[in-house]
């Protein structure tokens, strides 16, 4: 069975729930290969995979998208990327260098990444981001943020067409923040894209000193996620071609049962509460 691709907000694209990146990080599990040039191309093929993270940097995702492209299947992709630098000049040079990494001659969505203020949006950069959209360069704009209250106001006053947030069985805050706020636009709010989905590996591992001898499967974080009818779709990041099959099947099998959820939220409680040291930095151990 294949995924079958769904309306991103009111953009005009269809994607399907799972979209294919490539950065992995997975707990402590032993490493694995990586996702190949090859395995993009089986998502598409095999499993109907149609959005991907194409960042120039995550070379396997390019050479495989760019396979694809060449096959003449560039109107059925939805390319996603984004930039890190809230400026106006690096805005549109980034959006150029993608393109030409990839070999086309448009994004289907370009983001201002890890929006932290206001200002990292400010009129120039916005303005900017608009004239790449109205010029064909890119067919949506948004931003991607940590900051759930900020993402809120910003996704409904700039306006934005795509949010990119973290939201997994631990970081629920979402839920609350952000969802329950852009609920109230109706067909006028963002398409949202979901990410951290296994809270970087962290779901994936058991915690037995609060006895949860099992972790989530991939599929199951997936499937958490992709049941708030908020969520559009969600990023996978597998590492190998066998961990991309497991996440599409874990998917296709559909909401979780009840009592699933409840132990899920249970166990995404246990995760979130358990001090990882160094690592709480990048976690955000401090907010649900």
């Amino acid at each position: 069975m294949r995924l079958t691709p769904r309306p991103l907000g009111r953009t005009g694209l269809e994607v399907t729930p799972l979209g294919l990146a490539a950065m992995s990080v997975r707990g402590t599990r032993a490493r694995a290969p990586g996702v190949t040039p090859e395995d993009v191309e089986r998502a598409f093929y095999e499993h109907g995979i149609n959005t991907f993270l194409a960042h120039f940097l995550m070379k396997s995702v390019c050479e495989g998208v760019r396979r694809l492209i060449r096959a003449g299947h560039r109107d059925e992709l939805v390319l996603v990327s984004e930039i890190g630098l809230p400026w106006a000049t690096p805005v549109r040079r980034g959006l150029e260098r993608h393109l030409a990494a990839l070999g086309t001659d448009h994004l289907d969505v370009w983001l201002v990444g890890w929006v932290r203020k206001r200002w990292y949006v400010r009129d120039a950069v916005w303005a900017e981001m608009c004239r790449l959209r109205e010029t064909g360069k890119t067919r949506a704009i948004g931003f991607t943020s940590h900051d759930r209250p900020l993402a809120a106001e910003l996704a409904r006053t700039l306006p934005a067409d795509v949010l990119m947030i973290r939201y997994n069985a631990a970081h629920r805050g979402a839920e609350r923040e952000i969802f329950a706020v852009l609920a109230e636009l109706g067909e006028r709010r963002p398409g949202i894209i979901a990410y951290t989905a296994t809270r970087w590996g962290m779901l994936l591992e058991p915690q037995p000193r609060r006895g949860y001898m099992h972790g989530m499967t991939g599929g199951e974080c997936y499937r958490f996620v992709l049941e708030h009818p908020m969520v559009d779709m969600v990023w996978c990041a597998a590492r190998s071609a066998a961990e991309l099959r497991a996440d599409v099947d874990g998917v296709l099998a559909g909401p979780l049962d009840p009592e699933r959820r409840d132990e899920v939220r249970a166990f995404g409680d246990a995760v979130h509460n358990t001090a990882r040291g160094g690592r709480r930095w990048m976690f955000g151990a401090s907010a649900r």
